[in-house]
């Protein structure tokens, strides 16, 4: 009996880009003779309940984004921790806003067939998946002015994708900019005090679909990376930006690197935080650690 892929749609990523991709990947599937089911989600939340209904051993495929990603693996490590995904499989086609998941992949954004041409001779790969609170995430996860931009981000003009939203989003939250204290430990061991811009723990290497936030970072060391941006100022933050895109940004006197396998941040007031672009709190406490190598995914 032929193994049935389970391909998650989510219609509406990548404002629309997925809904473009949907013909040519149908097409794909077809003429290489690959049996698959299209399960569409409806709402937030559905990606979740899909990937947590997929058969043992079978391959989930995203069509979509870092939050259908997100709501993905949320679904497959629900359950048995001694056998977290019950021998599932993750692919993605990355037609989101950002791929940063893809991206630290190796798999382009812009390459719809070498994507799907990864599904005929599947390489598995075993990654790390972070939690953030008990919540799963696959690539990143931050509090501050990284999560007020993914926040308006999510609210951005239809017309606006990739970058262009993602940059909407940061001069949106320069509005409400403040730095605000925070107490960041490392592994048990306090590393950092006082006002922070961001804090940002990686586990790949981008955020923002352009943001080289840890360019070092790896999803398969068993390690996070976390980056503590100290009290930038609005223009600061904004001068700041065009290094970040190429990972330069470390050397900055007001940036510091990290890596761990726990994170415990405790803000003076409360934060907005994000996994993956997905919004989480505001609260003053965020715990973070990392799962290694609870993930196969095909790379």
């Amino acid at each position: 009996m032929p193994v049935v892929l389970q391909v998650i749609y989510n219609p509406v990523a990548g404002k629309g880009r997925a809904a473009r991709a949907l013909g040519q990947v149908e097409r794909f599937l077809a003429e290489h003779g690959l049996a698959y089911q299209l399960l569409t989600t409806t709402s937030e939340g559905h990606a979740t309940e899909l990937a947590g209904a997929a058969p043992d051993g079978s391959t989930v495929v995203v069509l979509g984004g870092d939050g259908t990603v997100h709501e993905v693996v949320k679904g497959l490590l629900n359950g048995d921790p001694e056998r977290p995904a019950r021998g599932r499989k993750l692919a993605v086609v990355p037609v989101g806003s950002g791929d940063d998941f893809a991206f630290a992949l190796g798999i382009p954004r812009n390459d719809l067939e070498g994507a799907l041409s990864r599904l005929l001779n599947p390489e598995l790969r075993a990654v790390d998946v972070g939690m953030v609170d008990g919540e799963p995430f696959a690539n990143s996860t931050g509090v501050g002015f990284d999560a007020e931009a993914a926040y308006r981000v999510r609210t951005s003009p239809k017309a606006l994708r990739g970058l262009a939203a993602y940059l909407y989003g940061v001069l949106a939250a320069l509005g409400s900019l403040a730095p605000v204290r925070v107490r960041v430990l490392v592994d048990g061991s306090e590393v950092y005090q006082g006002a922070s811009l961001l804090v940002a723990v990686q586990n790949g290497p981008r955020a923002g679909g352009s943001f080289l936030f840890a360019p070092q970072a790896s999803n398969n060391d068993g390690v996070l990376d976390v980056v503590v941006a100290g009290a930038f100022s609005r223009l600061g933050a904004v001068a700041i930006l065009p290094q970040v895109m190429k990972g330069r940004h470390v050397a900055h006197p007001g940036v510091q690197l990290f890596r761990g396998s726990s994170v415990q941040l405790e803000w003076e007031a409360p934060q907005r935080g994000h996994a993956d672009g997905e919004p989480l709190g505001p609260r003053t406490s965020y715990s973070v650690t990392v799962r290694a190598g609870v993930l196969h995914v095909v790379a």
